[in-house]
């Protein structure tokens, strides 16, 4: 089986991010000689995030429009609609919700082997470890994944004085990487009452 690399640079949400789909092989030990083929997927983002990269619900409300047409575009403007008639003077602006992409994390390896000792015949691709011994159902190479996405609204709460949500997260993820999670800039509940107890010193 032939070798090969594949990459495709993309933008979402204004955050720069990297596709690469790689599949190669290694010779094991064995009597006679196997190869295991190894498939690798990645998605990932390609620099840190700056506090320039958000986007607006205007800017969110085109690209939607554009792609799913006039059903998007009632749903959209029924949202602007309500929190225009929830705003308490003229000065509402709803771009200045900005939504950030914090991090897009895709990733997988496998290990396949042709498990037809005939030549002649078919090959029969079964999963494997990276030793080339097969692999139940259970024991499949699965997806780890992670999407970041935080909202900065305090600068749409300015015209309160006495409320505001600054800012609202939500993160899911798959992963035990820790470079990962420190793109989300997760923190466990421990880490926080650590820092609570810090300032409180």
């Amino acid at each position: 089986m032939s070798q090969f690399q594949l990459g495709m640079s993309l933008t979402f949400l204004k955050r720069d991010l990297a596709v690469v789909i790689q599949s190669t092989e290694k010779e094991i030990e064995a009597t006679p000689k196997k190869k295991v083929t190894i498939k690798e997927y990645l998605l990932i983002p390609t620099k840190l995030p700056s506090s320039d990269d958000y986007v607006t619900f205007t800017e969110l409300k085109k690209d939607f429009n554009n792609i799913f047409g006039t059903d998007s575009k009632e749903a959209t403007d029924k949202i602007t609609d309500q929190l225009k008639e929830n705003s308490s003077d003229g000065k509402f602006s709803i771009d200045n919700i900005h939504f950030y992409l914090k991090t897009a994390y895709l990733y997988k390896k496998a290990y396949y082997i042709n498990t037809e000792t005939d030549e002649a015949k078919p090959a029969k691709i079964s999963e494997c470890d990276e030793n080339g011994k097969p692999v139940t159902n259970d024991k499949n190479a699965k997806w780890e994944y992670a999407l970041s996405i935080s909202i900065d609204s305090k600068e749409f709460f300015s015209e309160f004085s006495t409320m505001s949500i600054n800012s609202i997260s939500f993160s899911i993820w798959n992963t035990d990487r820790n470079v990962v999670k420190k793109m989300m800039t997760l923190g466990s509940t421990d880490d926080i009452f650590k820092q609570l107890e810090e300032s409180s010193k």
